[in-house]
């Protein structure tokens, strides 16, 4: 586990979370609904994820962090599949992980 920049902030009936660093990215995924101000916008560099920006979603806000802090970078469309997509992937990935560490 490594340790992922993160910040949050409640701004009126809004709940505002950002976890890793955003700076660098070439293209994004919106989970959610903008009108009704829940959402998460996933930040890519390539196929790498860089960072979450979430707005009244703390769930995705926590699964960025152990995503992030594992390591672990979903693809894109495993995003766009949603939060069940994307916890069945870190699940994987962590199952596999003592056989990368290993070799």
């Amino acid at each position: 586990f490594t340790a992922v920049p993160w910040f949050w902030s409640d701004i009126s009936d809004m709940k505002l979370q950002m976890v890793g660093l955003t700076q660098g990215g070439d293209s994004h995924v919106v989970l959610g609904d903008l009108a009704e101000n829940k959402f998460s916008i996933y930040h890519y560099a390539g196929d790498r994820l860089l960072g979450i920006d979430s707005v009244n979603r703390p769930a995705d806000h926590m699964l960025g962090r152990k995503m992030l802090g594992a390591g672990f970078s979903p693809t894109p469309q495993t995003v766009a599949g949603g939060p069940d997509s994307l916890k069945a992937a870190l699940a994987a990935f962590n199952e596999d992980e003592p056989t990368r560490a290993t070799g």
